[in-house]
């Protein structure tokens, strides 16, 4: 008897590790300086208003909204309204792709602002036997993931089969700018083309190649809207040695250049800052 896709087994674990949860009040107007943690990490904000540049992305957040950082990176930014309170949650899950750079801020629901207070005392509570705790805060992470992921994401396939492809992508995802080609893809794992193919088309119904093209431009596109950097900046750093064959993919990619892509999108160079020394608006 066949197993059609809804009561197919589900294999491979999602979390590795849950690291942190708290929750955070930063009470005054100032500029800050931070590094995310390893793996991903979300803020789920409850009031205030933010505005960062990681990476050379710059995000605009507050009240009501999530931030979704990977990859340990480096933060600078300043709280315009203050206070700022948001709910943190650190974990490692190779196996998840985060939301591309234009999908890394999203506004919440109450209910998943009241799964991050459960989250928060669940994993504070002491007197829960610890196996209990185990599996009431990976629960309620997993709830508040399928809140937050954007609706591409749940198209992608994790289980055993496809933990191959995930290593990789994770490796692609850190190092976007290296020379990557199947040859590569085999010396990194050890494992056959044959064995690289099937896991990638079984983790997001395409060929290597073609997601690691879909990866570099959806970054790239991220940093062609939320960023100051030049287009041959963003292509060298996505990966493309010459910015014209970054545009021409870019153009069949998302239907326009990326210069016309850049004047079309959210202009947060425009948003209100604060001084970097004093926190204080400039004069």
């Amino acid at each position: 008897m066949s197993r059609t896709d809804s009561n197919t087994p589900l294999r491979g674990a999602l979390l590795d590790e849950v690291v942190l949860v708290d929750r955070i009040c930063r009470p005054e107007r100032v500029a800050y300086k931070a590094q995310s943690l390893p793996g991903h990490l979300i803020h789920v904000v409850t009031e205030g208003e933010v505005q960062e540049r990681a990476g050379g992305v710059i995000r605009h957040f507050g009240g009501g909204q999530a931030i979704w950082y990977a990859d340990d990176e480096p933060v600078q930014g300043t709280i315009l309204k203050a206070p700022w309170v948001f709910y943190t949650v650190n974990f490692l899950a190779p196996a998840l792709p985060p939301p591309p750079l234009d999908q890394r801020v999203c506004n919440v629901e109450p209910q998943t602002v009241a799964r991050m207070e459960q989250l928060l005392n669940t994993w504070q509570a002491a007197d829960v036997p610890p196996l209990l705790r185990h599996l009431r805060v990976h629960a309620l992470l997993l709830q508040c993931i399928a809140d937050l992921l954007p609706l591409g994401s749940h198209h992608h396939r994790v289980d055993t089969f496809t933990q191959l492809w995930w290593d990789i992508e994770w490796h692609v995802r850190r190092n976007p700018a290296e020379p990557i080609d199947l040859k590569y893809l085999r010396r990194l794992t050890g494992q056959s083309q044959r064995s690289i193919v099937r896991a990638c088309h079984l983790a997001v119904a395409l060929s290597p190649m073609k997601r690691v093209k879909q990866i570099r431009l959806s970054y790239g596109r991220g940093l062609v809207q939320l960023s100051d950097l030049t287009m041959t900046e963003i292509a060298l750093r996505v990966g493309y040695s010459r910015v014209q064959e970054f545009s021409r993919d870019y153009r069949e990619h998302y239907g326009r250049t990326p210069t016309d892509d850049r004047r079309a999108g959210p202009n947060y160079r425009e948003c209100e800052t604060l001084d970097e020394e004093t926190g204080h608006d400039p004069a």
